[in-house]
């Protein structure tokens, strides 16, 4: 290791450990393990522009979130996204260098919750890379103007996850390339002979799905042969980094981050003070970097200006600049006959493939349930390593794969279609999380919501699960009751850019007399207006807003006026004035609620928990007639209960 090398690694690594201290906690071991890879890749090997983040051509890097402080140590070194005092801030409110990698940072990819989300998410990243090479290649008629890769530097704890599993089993059988994963086993300095055994088991897997198993040790050398083996490989490829050559690295240590052993380390390698960069690291970094981007860079924007009158690859450049696909649509050019009836899935695959024609950037993924949920964009195939710009991703069996992968081709800018079962929710539900919180536009269709719409022979029926996506931050989740409603949906997710989901049932539904989708945009609103005042309410969403329909009528000659509201997003109607909530839904006037799913998201509308009219329990099997029997949800039971609490 060379006298610039030492300089420029020791002072990422003080930087990363005085990130550490300031935030109160962090892996010291790892950070210091993973200085020697960021020192590497970007001085020697990433593609990228300095004062330029979001350069579409740049390689992609995926980071382990416990390897965090030395990743933005080294964006602050090499590209300038950061300041110190962004460093300063790590972990704090609001900070742009939050414990989790988000788009709040300039020029990183979103992060994952658990271990190996961030395999997934560069797969694909990787997926979307190869469809828009494709694209280009097939109009150009020759090399495109893409060739970035992906970098994923993480733990040997990711590569054990399931996610991990069935992301690069996928990517094995759709043949991904351009993926390089940098594995640090930490695990190595605890247990050489279990690591041993796992490397060996490694080895055998990454064999047998094509995928290249490089295992050296740390020192900057191999690091380098490695990456550059791995950039001229055809496979994927992963680098497995034990963590057993100490000799040259002084920072391996258990002391304490206290001040006199920080103030210990600064003095021994001449930094003056917490956070401070060594004026001959920046010269050092300044003229690397200068002599080894500028000839590429150069050539890639020549390239590109070349190419910017032909239309279609100005779409694609500019569909990268943006990070977003736009598609006009207004539910007013659609016109329903008022006879129209049919399963509400199908009326979503109709609406769905309007916006879909639109734009070759909205992409459509489902595990095996293609065929139940009819989320498949008509006319095209289904993408796989012969027809690369297929745009319905079919994951199989792969739950988890098929929500990590979406973050990835989301994250390039692709507008994505998710569909599956409602009953996969909860496995789904820390992918919808982290693409909240990127605010990612992605649309999650669930279908089978209750067990009015489960299909029989799957004998498990959903419950509480409409209620755990009404629950997730930044989500706006959709229940539309019908058509119109279903293109009020649409006309929201075409406008803005936001995580949504829709739940829609596949039972025959009639267009409704008194929907609109315009309204849907309140979140919720009127579908049967009191004949003279109201003394009670039933609020209601998707198949079950008939029902309260039909309650309402039905109800009428025992003196009760009942106005039925339909709440197709609780989001939206959360954001409404105090006016227009307290108009719709005065606090004086007895407010039942209609809903065959948990009960819990209901009190805060309903008078009394007498008023929900729901289910808490378990459902396995059963008709549907012998279900609504057994919980007193049939038209009869569910009067009788409305005119017992209107007694009261």
């Amino acid at each position: 290791m060379s006298k610039r090398d030492k300089l420029i690694i020791n002072n990422l690594k003080m930087l990363s450990l005085d990130m550490i201290r300031e935030a109160g906690h962090g892996n010291v071991f790892l950070n210091i393990a993973a200085s020697k890879v960021f020192y590497t890749l970007y001085l020697k090997h990433l593609m990228f522009e300095i004062h330029r983040p979001n350069y579409i051509n740049r390689d992609r890097v995926l980071v382990n979130n416990e390897f965090l402080p030395t990743y933005y140590a080294a964006n602050y070194l090499f590209t300038r996204n950061l300041t110190i005092d962004n460093l300063k801030d790590f972990k704090r409110m609001d900070s742009p260098t939050p414990g989790i990698l988000t788009s709040m940072t300039p020029g990183v990819q979103v992060g994952g919750i658990n271990p190996g989300d961030i395999i997934g998410e560069a797969v694909g990243i990787s997926l979307g890379k190869r469809y828009l090479d494709t694209l280009i290649k097939d109009e150009l008629k020759k090399n495109s103007i893409l060739d970035f890769k992906t970098y994923c530097i993480c733990k040997l704890s990711d590569l054990m996850s399931g996610t991990s599993y069935e992301a690069l089993s996928f990517a094995s059988t759709e043949e991904v390339k351009d993926l390089i994963y940098i594995v640090i086993n930490d695990d190595i300095s605890k247990d050489s002979k279990t690591s041993e055994v796992f490397t060996e088991e490694l080895m055998d897997r990454l064999m047998a799905l094509n995928i290249d198993l490089d295992v050296i040790n740390d020192n900057l050398s191999a690091i380098d042969d490695a990456i550059d083996d791995a950039k001229r490989n055809k496979k994927s490829t992963v680098i497995l980094i034990n963590i057993k050559d100490k000799e040259e690295d002084e920072f391996y240590t258990d002391l304490p981050l206290d001040k006199d052993n920080m103030d210990a380390l600064r003095n021994e390698y001449g930094i003056p003070s917490a956070f401070a960069t060594i004026e001959e690291v920046k010269v050092e970094i300044k003229e690397e970097l200068a002599r080894r981007l500028a000839k590429p860079l150069s050539k890639w924007h020549e390239l590109v200006e070349e190419y910017r009158e032909n239309k279609k690859i100005n779409e694609i450049i500019d569909f990268l600049e943006l990070g977003r696909v736009n598609v006009n649509f207004k539910s007013e050019n659609i016109k329903i006959n008022d006879s129209y009836e049919e399963e509400l899935i199908l009326s979503n695959s109709k609406i769905f493939n309007l916006i879909a024609a639109k734009s070759p950037f909205v992409l459509a993924a489902s595990n095996d349930n293609f065929y139940y949920n009819k989320c498949l964009i008509n006319n095209t195939s289904f993408m796989n390593k012969e027809e690369k710009t297929g745009r319905n991703i079919l994951f199989g069996e792969r739950i988890l794969a098929l929500g990590s992968v979406s973050l990835g081709l989301a994250s390039l800018g692709f507008k994505m279609f998710i569909a599956t079962s409602l009953t996969y929710e909860s496995a789904m539900e820390s992918f919808i999380k982290i693409a909240s919180l990127n605010n990612l536009d992605i649309t999650y269709v669930f279908t089978e919501d209750t067990f009015l719409n489960t299909y029989e022979e799957l004998g498990f029926h959903p419950i509480n699960e409409i209620n755990n996506l009404r629950s997730i931050p930044g989500l706006i989740t959709f229940r539309p009751a019908d058509i119109n409603e279903v293109l009020g949906v649409y006309e929201i997710i075409t406008s803005h850019k936001k995580t949504t989901a829709i739940i829609v049932g596949n039972i025959n539904t009639k267009k409704l007399e008194d929907t609109n989708p315009k309204y849907v945009l309140g979140g919720a609103y009127r579908v049967r207006k009191e004949r003279e005042e109201a003394n009670a309410i039933i609020i209601s969403s998707g198949s079950e807003v008939p029902i309260a329909l039909r309650l309402a009528t039905e109800l009428a000659p025992y003196g009760i006026d009942f106005r039925v509201v339909s709440m197709p997003s609780s989001e939206l109607f959360a954001m409404q004035n105090e006016k227009y909530q307290n108009m719709l839904l005065p606090s004086h006037v007895k407010t039942f609620i209609v809903e065959y799913s948990s009960k819990d998201f209901w009190y805060k509308y309903a008078t009394g928990k007498e008023y929900i009219l729901g289910i808490d329990k378990y459902v396995l099997g059963g008709t549907k007639e012998e279900l609504l029997n057994a919980y007193n949800l049939n038209i009869d039971s569910l009067k009788a209960q409305i005119i017992e609490q209107m007694k009261k």
